[in-house]
């Protein structure tokens, strides 16, 4: 099997795990704000945890998510003109953003990757709330979303790459 063709399933398969795994947390972090519902109204006993656990689960879903949900389709295009589209013109416009988006994603990893870094070294906490929780777990998380988005905004540059100089005419979708 070629190089290029393992990257991409492998990449493919990693973001397709990950993503599953993330859609756990939804109804995890939906139990998380009922407790804290219950707590608060019917107990009269609100919690301290709730709001930056369900804060930090919420970003962890959302960055975890992103790869994924490229590799789904699901992010939002402009689709006037783009669904008018032949496969070809769809991948020639992809490119285009593909390079900015590339850019923008590589830029993005390297400083989250600097900042998850810093929070470990420093043992940083999110001290604006009394619960003080170390905040390196959602800035490592985030760094892996960032990550995993990348190599999948690269697995789909690969793919339009070869769409748009494939010998093949395809019809559009």
């Amino acid at each position: 099997m070629p190089e290029k063709l393992r990257f991409l399933k492998a990449v493919d398969k990693v973001n397709t795990f990950i993503g599953n795994i993330t859609g756990f947390g939804v109804p995890l972090l939906g139990m998380i704000v009922l407790y804290e519902v219950i707590m608060r109204y019917v107990f009269n006993s609100p919690t301290i945890w709730v709001f930056d656990t369900s804060q930090f689960l919420m970003g962890a879903i959302y960055f975890l998510g992103a790869g994924y949900t490229l590799l789904r389709e699901k992010h939002a295009n402009m689709d006037m003109i783009y669904v008018r589209l032949s496969t070809k013109g769809k991948a020639v416009i992809d490119l285009i953003t593909g390079v900015m988006a590339l850019t923008f994603l590589s830029m993005l990893v390297w400083n989250s990757g600097l900042m998850a870094w810093e929070s470990i070294i420093f043992n940083e906490t999110f001290s604006a709330s009394a619960f003080e929780p170390p905040l390196y777990p959602i800035k490592i998380i985030f760094f892996v979303g960032c990550l995993l988005f990348l190599l999948q905004f690269l697995a789909k540059f690969i793919n339009d790459l070869a769409t748009v100089f494939s010998k093949t005419k395809k019809p559009a979708d």
